[in-house]
């Protein structure tokens, strides 16, 4: 049904992509929605990272007090969740939110005729003000996990509100305005254009780009790249990467590939079978009412107990682990050891894993990209402690990082613009090969249930 949908085109739909009056029409008209999704998604992002600091920062030293500030702000946060979740207006805007959006963003292909009404019939604004409570309250607490779902959720919420408001009546207009609302949120989250306008559409579709809708994407994306740099008054890096060689030796390059092969195929596997397991041992022995709060103080148990044992600062496994990524890029002592690399990936894990049995509302994309980032540090380490070979550690962290998001999501075009954008073009041939690489390997592998092929992937491509 939805393959034979994809292929047909009403006279609207046509006229849609090919009149000048409607191309301006839309381009005015995405630019408005990124303004709308980009003050929902940086007010999230300032307001979490404002609660965040708040926490790591009374929990920095190592006393009693600090430690009953964290369990505290964690259970409190427990409760709230827990006690939201048993309504269930509230219940979708838990979890990881990928899932929920790529859900609605998929709705119309599943019913006959251009029709929006599928998806006017479920929440939009109302899901995206639930989401950013959710995600505030979960995050900003402490826990584990990352910002870019819940944006995305949020985007494509704001994005569906915004068609129905002004009653747009066309399904393929519709998931115009979708596409270039997730885009708009991403590059608002990573300060990359690029690489939200082709994450928006590698992410919808699967294994082709609709161009034309990747136009608009990319039009929202630089309006909302534009808007942080107006607010922050002027560029800054989400990371700053180590400075490199263009010219790359086959040691790097066979290194490279196997980052792809025991690390981001591990973590996308090992990761996404951990939270499956977390998520079924709180199903079996804790009851339903208590996931938030239990997890959360067991989210607290961990990052106090590798504080006291191991020396390891609680913000290394708490929050969005941005500090830790920023620390091996710039070649922190307490990150050069082995160990404590090791010990930095299994403790996030767990963290996660807990924050999201417990009713948390937090991404999966950063903290694989961050255990992809760690592993790949982790296995340059190792390696030089052959004495073979001397790799650098924060080379292969930004390679674990890209490779990790491809699987993981199956993005390979988004996450190679990543590494560019983010870290310079000195990056790309590793991070080129181990996506490559990457994809090849995990091609069946997926995270998110709701994300699919293409309808007809020879269809034609204003079908989308």
């Amino acid at each position: 049904m939805a393959g034979k949908h994809f292929e047909s085109l009403d006279d609207e739909a046509r006229a849609l992509h090919d009149s000048w009056d409607s191309i301006v029409r839309i381009v005015l008209l995405v630019a408005m929605l990124t303004i709308l999704v980009w003050g929902a998604c940086t007010l999230l992002r300032l307001a979490v990272h404002f609660a965040l600091h708040v926490v790591l920062e009374a929990v920095t030293p190592k006393t009693w007090e600090a430690a009953a500030i964290l369990l505290l702000s964690l259970t409190g946060s427990g409760i709230v969740r827990g006690l939201l979740a048993q309504r269930a207006v509230w219940q979708s805007a838990f979890g990881d939110g990928m899932g929920t959006a790529l859900s609605n963003y998929h709705v119309t292909y599943d019913h006959e005729g251009d029709d929006p009404q599928p998806r006017y019939e479920r929440p939009a604004f109302a899901l995206a003000a639930r989401k950013f409570v959710t995600t505030l309250l979960t995050i900003g607490s402490g826990a584990s996990g990352g910002l870019e779902a819940p944006v995305v959720m949020m985007g494509e919420a704001v994005s569906a509100g915004f068609a129905r408001v002004l009653a747009v009546r066309s399904e393929h207009e519709l998931r115009t305005y979708q596409l270039a609302g997730i885009a708009a949120a991403v590059s608002t989250l990573l300060g990359a254009p690029f690489t939200a306008a082709l994450f928006a559409t590698e992410v919808a579709y699967g294994d082709r780009i609709i161009y034309r809708k990747l136009a608009y994407c990319l039009w929202a994306g630089v309006i909302a790249f534009w808007l942080n740099g107006w607010l922050s008054g002027g560029y800054e890096p989400l990371f700053v990467g180590p400075a490199h060689s263009e010219v790359y030796s086959i040691a790097e390059l066979g290194a490279a590939a196997l980052v792809a092969v025991t690390v981001s195929v591990p973590v996308a596997f090992g990761f996404g079978k951990a939270m499956v397991a977390i998520e079924k041992f709180f199903a079996a022995r804790v009851r339903s009412g208590w996931h938030a709060v239990v997890s959360a103080l067991g989210t607290g148990i961990v990052a106090l107990a590798l504080s006291y044992a191991a020396d390891l600062s609680p913000a290394h496994v708490l929050g969005m682990g941005e500090r830790t990524l920023s620390g091996i890029l710039a070649g922190d002592a307490v990150l050069a050891t082995w160990w404590m690399l090791l010990l930095v990936l299994v403790g996030k894990t767990i963290t996660t894993g807990l924050t999201m049995a417990g009713s948390g509302s937090a991404g999966l994309l950063v903290p694989s990209m961050y255990l992809g980032g760690v592993s790949g540090a982790l296995v340059a380490h190792l390696a030089n402690l052959t004495g073979w070979t001397q790799l650098d550690p924060a080379l292969f962290a930004v390679v674990g990082l890209g490779s990790s998001l491809v699987a993981v999501i199956g993005v390979p075009l988004a996450a190679i613009a990543l590494v560019l954008e983010v870290f310079g073009k000195s990056f790309g041939p590793p991070a080129i090969l181990a996506c490559g690489v990457t994809y090849l390997l995990t091609l069946k592998f997926k995270l998110y249930d709701a994300q699919r092929s293409s309808p007809t992937p020879t269809a034609d491509e204003t079908g989308g």
